[in-house]
């Protein structure tokens, strides 16, 4: 990109002179973004070492070494410039956020909310967000779905415009770009903002090679391919969705910068307004699960956007200097040329990683939620139980149909499992075991229907005699019960409980009291307090009788009782007060949020001269 040394083909010294203030020009430039960048906190995510390959003063000096020229040493002991001084209207203003990126929400659920409150909130909780069903005024359903196609067919017009205008600042690849350009003229073609996500969805499948070889991965050779293209396919994954959910902002642009078109037809245009909502939401969440499932890859692709967005700007700066004259058309040519050459390569290979970086993912087992749980003398053993369930699963894959018996659960390691209740979806990754309600309990059947949502699934199969085995082991059972706990109470008593479906588990797992094999305990509950008996049974007077319950039971108590435990019960204990405290504590609500990501990840990869690369007479 920055290989400069081309410039100096044995020209007069004044030429070399007037060569030597625009190389200055070009790091002042350079230096100006990479500050701004480094200090932003949107840019965690780039290798900065890696990123070192692309500047200009490294290339500069690998391309001396090669012609025997000194460029490097004259340009080094200019004074560099102080990106210190520069103004503050030059420099894009780091916003702070409330959401740390590092804190992944392992469930989101989505209830019926109204268009206003989407577009106006901007920290809302995880449970306000949903896709309405549409229904259109019976009396005009014709004229009302003509519009509604037209609509859509102007939005995906958009879609792509937007598409073209991150491949010219960067942002992806031109073989990326060719599936999404194809992707939204199959979707206007049936007018369907649907199609165009599914399309998207269907290449983040495994290919049949690929998956072939995940077959017989325990290989070496095979094992070492696996790697490479597993990679390659997760790239593409993050590109893609990243790439999508980036253009979210445009149906909000279309109603300020065009009200007229909304006024048409508010009604259609909220509906169609909530629908992209919802895609870009699950968009949202996969590239959450995506950044904290590949960490890796995701730094990969992150350099490498970054690589690419700064070749880009430097191209668009070569042709400015040109047209003041600083440059001559032989020394803008090899520059340019330079540049694309660096860019194909960005194109078709990968970022090379440091020595001392991981290069392969990171093991499965290791990323269970009761991995610390285990003694280092257990985990062999443990890991040996566990890796005949492990599996992959495509984007689309039915895991679980609600109302059926359940045989299976799954014990989500990476990706996203959607659950379909009715006119919303409930968002599930990593730690979270789907269906183990049904499992444990023979009365109870799916809550709904469980599928992989727009990505691939890694999760272990867990069947009944293995969730028995981690049920009896002491130091794994506690997690297993808070996991079934969770689901149950969600699932079946949530009307009975003032939180959603995350603020319940951070209520099991961090303000709620446990008991399992307690011989003869009582224990003393005062008004109001919550129990919530998991297996086994209980036993209490009350007004002049001994009760017995048996599991599963839930039971909020109106005066102060004492109830005896035996060895056979597992329960949970807490008391209206922490029910309040989740409820009411902006810090856990605000953290959950989903909304806040879109937010912060709308600049994630955008640099601060992006946005006047886009006005550019070029493009």
């Amino acid at each position: 990109m920055y290989e400069f040394i081309f410039l100096l083909i044995q020209g007069t010294s004044e030429s070399e002179t007037v060569l030597l203030q625009a190389l200055q020009h070009m790091r002042k430039q350079t230096s100006e973004q990479l500050y701004t960048m480094k200090h932003d906190k949107q840019f965690t995510d780039v290798d900065w070492i890696i990123l070192n390959e692309y500047l200009p003063e490294k290339l500069v000096q690998e391309m001396d070494a090669q012609r025997r020229t000194s460029v490097h040493r004259r340009l080094s002991i200019t004074p560099e410039h102080d990106v210190q001084c520069v103004p503050a209207d030059s420099r894009s203003e780091i916003v702070a956020r409330a959401v740390e990126l590092s804190e992944v929400p392992t469930i989101i659920e989505n209830d019926a909310v109204s268009h206003a409150s989407i577009s106006s909130q901007h920290y809302t909780l995880h449970h306000d967000f949903v896709l309405r069903m549409f229904g259109f005024r019976a009396a005009d359903s014709h004229k009302g779905q003509n519009m509604r196609n037209e609509l859509i067919t102007r939005f995906l017009t958009a879609l792509s415009v937007d598409y073209e205008k991150q491949w010219y600042i960067g942002k992806i690849r031109r073989s990326t770009l060719y599936i999404l350009m194809e992707s939204v003229e199959k979707a206007k073609h049936r007018c369907s903002l649907k199609l165009h996500w599914k399309l998207l969805v269907q290449h983040c499948r495994f290919s049949p090679f690929l998956w072939y070889l995940i077959r017989f991965n325990k290989i070496n050779w095979i094992n070492k391919q696996l790697t490479r293209l597993l990679f390659d396919h997760i790239f593409l994954t993050i590109e893609l969705i990243l790439a999508f959910h980036s253009a979210r902002t445009r149906m909000e642009n279309i109603r300020l910068l065009f009200p007229e078109l909304v006024s048409i037809d508010p009604q259609i245009w909220n509906e169609v307004y909530q629908e992209t909502s919802f895609y870009h939401q699950m968009a949202t969440y996969i590239l959450l699960d995506l950044k904290e499932s590949y960490p890796v890859c995701w730094r990969v692709e992150m350099t490498k956007r970054c690589a690419q967005m700064l070749l880009k700007y430097e191209s668009t700066a070569i042709k400015e200097l040109y047209q003041t004259g600083m440059l001559g058309e032989t020394e803008r040519s090899r520059i340019l040329e330079l540049i694309e050459k660096k860019l194909f390569n960005l194109e078709f290979s990968h970022v090379k990683m440091p020595k001392t970086e991981q290069t392969t993912i990171e093991n499965t087992f290791d990323l269970l939620f009761f991995v610390r749980s285990i003694p280092d003398g257990e985990k062999l053993a443990w890991e040996a139980v566990m890796k005949p369930k492990h599996e992959w699963f495509q984007p689309g894959k039915v895991l679980i149909e609600k109302g059926k018996t359940v045989s299976s659960a799954y014990l989500i390691v990476r990706g996203v499992v959607q659950c379909e209740i009715d006119t919303h979806y409930i968002m599930y990754r990593s730690s979270n075991i789907i269906g183990i309600d049904a499992l444990f309990s023979e009365n109870l059947t799916a809550y709904g229907t469980y599928s992989v949502s727009g990505g691939l699934l890694e999760a272990y199969r867990i069947d009944r005699t293995l969730l028995n085995q981690l049920l009896v082991d002491d130091n794994i059972a506690p997690l297993i019960y808070c996991e079934i706990a969770s689901h149950i109470l969600n699932n079946k008593y949530q009307q009975d409980l003032k939180l959603n479906r995350l603020q319940v588990t951070l209520l099991l797992q961090n303000r709620a009291k446990f008991y399992r094999k307690q011989n003869d305990l009582l224990i003393h509950l005062e008004e109001y307090d919550r129990l919530f008996l998991v297996a086994g049974s209980i036993s209490y007077y009350s007004k002049g009788q001994n009760l017995v319950y048996d599991s599963i039971l839930f039971k909020m108590f109106q005066t102060p009782t004492d109830i005896f435990l035996d060895r056979s019960t597992v329960a949970y204990t807490w008391k209206n007060e922490d029910e309040i405290y989740l409820f009411k504590n902006d810090n856990i609500n605000s953290r959950l949020s989903i909304q806040n990501f879109g937010s912060i990840s709308n600049n994630l990869i955008y640099p601060r001269y992006s946005a006047q690369l886009a006005e550019l007479s070029e493009y």
